[in-house]
């Protein structure tokens, strides 16, 4: 039996399950394709873990209680398919008369309406609707814990050591299993052919047992006894002996052996036999069983059943393997199913475009709108889940687009026609293919005629299974509708767009493509229609401007000329139809070309008189011939690498170098000599911004300008055009580089800033008799050493150091992200887990280097010290004065045995008697202090009341007049800090026995 049998089995039944309502819902392949991606890696290596299915499961019922909400709403409304139909019908009509943008509008409303309703009408027929969508979710909660004990016995299993599977007892794997036996011991009614194995086997074994065993006495007979004693004659011989007075005196013995037995039975020692006659049946039924075990001559008891359970596993074995073939078919069934097709827009409005455009063929002012172009076909993208699937979709059609008998499918295309269905589909598949295997494995391209569609639709594609009559249709699936919109085009003006149409300088002998590329860039027919022609047949509506790609029409009717503005030929050469100028003249020659774009009817192509329109010309820019010295390539030499530069252009000398010397080598005897009055343009790289350039100085004219803020850090290659007049060189720097600064090393130094593991902040007092204010402070850049050297260093190329919190800024802190100044007030949250702040050498948003570090208070300094007041033995206790009932109605200030004092000895609480120092004696409040006071669990407790502000503590009853016993009550004083934690003193106040 295969090792992942349970897994396969369990997973392919969920499989089956879940796509099944998946796809009965919604088509959207993206709902399944987690699914049939774990479907798919079912494999020897790669089995599917039980945690797999469970997410599977879990994600499935999601998705379907989702879409349950979803359908669940749009059930209660009672004229919802009504409503639906009544709209469609309308769009249908209004569509059948439609043309153009209003057209698109109404196929597209159209598709909407359709799947809505498609929909809708599932859910009315209880083809997977609501109920059964509420069916499918209590089956996955069911096949969910099913799973959870699939897990958790194979997590015992493991734990076990792979020794003991009886937790898969509890499992539907168990079940199987258990009921696998139970039929196996099947022994109702009298044919034995119908019996389960085992009973079969056990009740011959039996029989041949008996027969064995009598034989055998009556050798044994035989041998004893003589010739002619049998066991017949033996039974009688021992029945008269049994009877004999001999024998009933015994037998009298064996009766009250037999009550004694039958007493013990009745006692609890013997509850497990109700009487003697059980014990001797239990006994009578093991010799039956033994008996019916056919023992081989040279076997053993446990052997013999060995055997048995070998021969039954082997047979159940088998019955599991063939389940496990029969499964794994499915599982390939399942896998060939399709679970979705969506379609895929080529473009943002969704549309398909099947259009006939017109040309206006009139060149006396009239108009004589005629059509040219009729498309009829259109490759559409429709994405396929699994991909597996695909190969049998391709195959569905010829090479030729003629339709393949043998293929597994039958495709073709749902329209929903103006006002009625169509007999035969209007529109014709002519072939399918797969975009890209590799980058798109499930994406395929359908080519669709629409030679015979007259009008506008909504379209689906459609799929299912070429079978047999008796056969199950395990395909049946639509896409999404779309709409293919099929209008009338009128073309209002043509233009050539050419790639090189704005270069201005050509070199002497030189030629220039104005219908070729320039680089990746392609010259293309521009296209402005408009959707419709008004009663004096003028165009109206909105016009488009368009490639003819993205119309879907081909070039064939088309044709540009090329001319130029003017007679030229002395210094230029221009093909007409090819679109080559090439420069023959003087430097300093120019030449406008322009080109013309024609169409021709495509009715009278080829003949005499055939009919053009011809569209206004396109005028390109004035190219200027110009001298050309040789190219030349030299690499920049420099000692030092070129830097980021944050703060201005740089402007490199080239002097006294090989790059100068090369370039003025190659610039001999031209008109160029000291480069005063050249131009300078960037050949290549396309796009770049650092070229060759004027220093503007009057002793080096040449440099390399590299823009504020550039980077190049992959050596590149730099081509400079450097012209003077007409005459013009092209310069290559190869190896140009410009880099960001190396890292920002900074050093933290050992100091009263940094403890070696972080910044420690000190205490700050605003202000001077009285203090005002208390606040934490550090200037950062103290933990530095050569912090000024490195800033420096950044600044001089416009990058600096950049201060921040990490994370989220806690209340009362406060970091000036430039100069590092740090400060921290009162208002920080007591207990605060603490900060870091980052420091980060910045050039731009460009991090070259970055330190973290955290930030810790001086506590010695920000918390003082809070103590007892005094210093003898019994500082931590206060007496209740009791000595009359006015007396303990006054009751006890805790917090006069306590004190609060800053670093420098002043105090700050209680209010009473603090500094003068702090303004209006208030040196708590300004450090943010405060204390709380409680009372310590005691038996005396309740005969007190305590503020817990104040620390005020008193009697409860304090004019009680009775004897009262003395009494024992501590109060925890504890105080609180934003500058970190103090400890809790404890004063005990004793209350001495008073009489009144």
């Amino acid at each position: 039996m295969k090792k992942n049998f349970v897994r396969v089995m369990l997973f392919g039944a969920l499989t089956l399950t879940v796509s099944a309502v998946v796809t009965s819902c919604k088509d959207y392949d993206d709902d399944i394709k987690g699914l049939q991606e774990q479907v798919d890696k079912i494999t020897s290596t790669s089995p599917v873990s039980t945690e797999d299915m469970k997410n599977a499961v879990e994600k499935a019922k999601q998705d379907l209680q989702t879409q349950l909400n979803d359908l669940s709403a749009l059930v209660e409304n009672p004229d919802g398919e009504k409503t639906l139909k009544e709209k469609i019908a309308a769009l249908e009509q209004a569509l059948a008369d439609a043309t153009g943008d209003k057209a698109k509008d109404l196929a597209i409303r159209l598709a909407d309406l359709q799947n809505q309703l498609t929909t809708l009408q599932k859910i009315l027929k209880g083809e997977d609707g609501v109920s059964g969508l509420e069916k499918k979710i209590e089956e996955l909660e069911n096949v969910k814990t099913v799973l959870s004990e699939l897990i958790a016995a194979e997590q015992a299993y493991i734990t076990s050591g792979k020794k003991d599977a009886s937790a898969y007892e509890s499992t539907s794997f168990g079940a199987y299993v258990n009921q696998a036996i139970i039929n196996a011991l099947q022994h109702e009614g009298d044919d034995t052919s119908k019996w389960g194995k085992i009973a079969q086997y056990v009740t011959e074994a039996v029989q041949k047992g008996i027969s064995t065993e009598l034989s055998g006495i009556n050798n044994y007979l035989t041998a004893q006894y003589g010739v002619k004693t049998t066991l017949e004659t033996f039974v009688k011989d021992v029945y008269e002996k049994l009877f004999s007075e001999e024998a009933i005196g015994k037998q009298t013995q064996l009766d009250n052996l037999l009550d004694a037995i039958n007493a013990y039975v009745s006692t609890e020692e013997g509850a497990d036999y109700k009487s003697y006659a059980d014990i001797i049946k239990q006994i009578d039924d093991t010799k039956k069983q033994l008996a019916a075990l056919e023992l081989p001559a040279t076997g053993t008891f446990s052997q013999a059943v060995k055997d048995i359970i070998k021969s039954e596993s082997e047979q159940v074995g088998g019955v599991i393997k063939s389940l496990e073939s029969r499964l794994d078919a499915e599982i390939d069934a399942i896998k060939g199913m399709i679970q979705s097709i969506v379609y895929v827009p080529t473009y943002a409005d969704g549309q398909v475009q099947f259009n006939t455009f017109y040309a206006d063929f009139d060149a006396m002012g009239s108009h004589n709108w005629q059509p040219v172009v009729n498309v009829d076909e259109v490759a559409v993208r429709f994405r396929v889940s699994p991909a597996s699937v695909i190969t049998d979709l391709v195959a569905c059609f010829e090479a030729d687009g003629a339709v393949n008998e043998n293929a597994k499918y039958v495709v073709s295309v749902d329209c929903q026609k103006v006002q009625t269905r169509a007999l035969n589909d209007p529109f014709k598949i002519k072939g399918i293919k797969v975009v890209d295997a590799k980058k798109e494995p499930n994406l395929i391209e359908v080519t669709l005629d629409a030679s015979a569609v007259k009008n506008s639709y909504a379209v689906a594609l459609t799929v299912t299974d070429k079978v047999a009559a008796d056969k199950n249709t395990l395909n049946d699936v639509a896409s999404n509708y779309f709409a293919a919109v099929k209008s009338d085009l009128y073309i209002d003006n043509v233009v050539w767009e050419s790639a090189n149409g704005t270069v201005t300088q050509l070199a002497k002998g030189g030629k220039l493509d104005y219908k070729g590329k320039n680089g990746e860039t392609e010259s293309y027919y521009s296209v402005t229609v408009y959707p419709s022609i008004n009663g004096s047949s003028a165009v109206e509506g909105t016009p488009a401007t368009k490639t003819l790609s993205e119309l879907g029409i081909s070039d064939a009717n088309f044709s540009v000329a090329f001319a130029t503005t003017a007679d030229v030929t002395s210094n230029f050469n221009l093909g007409a139809t090819t679109g080559i100028l090439e420069a023959k003249g003087a430097a300093g020659s120019t030449a406008t070309v322009q080109s013309t774009v024609t169409v021709t009817d495509p009715a009278t192509a080829g003949t005499p008189g055939a009919k053009t329109v011809e569209y206004a010309a396109k005028e390109y820019a004035q190219v200027k011939t110009v001298s050309e010295g040789t190219a030349q390539t030299v690499t920049l030499a420099s000692e030092d690498p070129i830097l980021w530069n944050g703060n201005s252009d740089q402007k490199l000398l080239i002097k006294d170098n090989d790059a100068l010397t090369a370039i003025k080598a190659a610039l001999g005897g031209s008109p160029i000599t000291n480069f005063d009055g050249c131009s300078y343009a960037i050949v290549s790289p396309v796009g770049g911004t650092i070229k060759l350039g004027d220093t503007g100085s009057t002793d080096y004219k040449l440099a390399l300008i590299v823009p504020q803020n550039t980077v190049c850090e992959t050596p590149t290659t730099i081509v400079t055009r450097i012209s003077k007049g007409d005459y013009s060189i092209d310069v290559t720097l190869e190896n140009v580089q410009v880099s960001y600064p190396a890292e920002a090393d900074l050093t933290l130094a050992n100091s009263n800033a940094w403890d070696g593991t972080k910044a420690v902040l000190n205490l700050k007092e605003t202000g001077s008799s009285p203090i005002t204010a208390v606040t934490a402070e550090r200037d950062l850049t103290e933990l530095f050493s050569n912090y000024m050297d490195l800033k420096n260093a950044l600044t001089s190329l416009g990058g600096a150091f950049k201060f921040s919190v990490v994370g989220d800024t806690p209340a009362g802190v406060t970091l000036n992200a430039t100069t590092g100044a740090l400060s921290v007030t009162k208002n920080y949250p007591v207990g605060g887990a603490g900060f870091s702040v980052k420091v980060e050498a910045k050039c731009e948003e460009k991090v070259i280097s970055t330190k973290t570090i955290p930030v810790v208070f001086n506590t010695a300094k920000m918390n003082g010290t809070f103590d007892y007041k005094g210093t003898d033995e019994g500082k931590d206790k206060l007496e209740f004065n009791v000595s009359s009932a006015a007396k303990r109605g006054e009751g006890v200030d805790v917090s006069s045995a306590l004190v609060w004092k800053d670093a420098s000895d002043r105090q700050l609480w209680p209010s009473t008697n603090a500094s003068d120092v702090y303004q209006n004696s208030k040196g708590a409040e300004i450090f943010g202090f405060t204390v709380a006071f409680e009372l310590v669990a005691g038996e005396d407790n309740d005969n007190f009341t305590l503020d817990g502000t104040t620390g005020k503590l008193t009697l409860k009853t304090p004019n009680a007049t009775q004897n009262h016993k003395a009494m024992t009550v501590k109060v925890k004083a504890i105080p609180t800090s934003p500058w970190g934690t103090v400890e809790a003193k404890v004063v005990t106040v004793t209350v001495a026995e008073w009489v009144d």
